[in-house]
């Protein structure tokens, strides 16, 4: 009884680490592609100039529905946009981001 115990543990820890392995690996496709949408983004606002997170994100749902970059949540999009005005990309400022001169 105690060696079916001790198996169905070690299985279960198995599992575990697996799933976190794939989740691993999804979080980093869905980085890569994402950071394939910079240019996009980036044009975007030479267009108008400025854009809001939701502009950016209703954008990315609506023409890339069929992507990872279509599938992200509003705060997955600040997150991207935050970390390109941490790559001096972009600045943010009165709720808007802008192209960083």
């Amino acid at each position: 009884m105690f060696e079916l115990e001790r198996e169905v543990k070690e299985t279960q820890q198995v599992v575990v680490e697996e799933m976190d392995s794939a989740m691993v690996k999804i979080e980093q496709v869905r980085e890569e592609e994402l950071e394939g949408f910079t240019n996009f983004v980036i044009g975007l606002i030479n267009q108008s100039g400025q854009i809001t997170v939701e502009r950016v994100h209703k954008l990315l749902s609506l023409l890339l529905s069929d992507s990872v970059a279509g599938q992200l949540t509003q705060e997955e999009v600040k997150t991207f946009l935050d970390k390109k005005v941490k790559q001096k990309l972009l600045v943010f400022t009165g709720g808007v981001y802008k192209k960083h001169k």
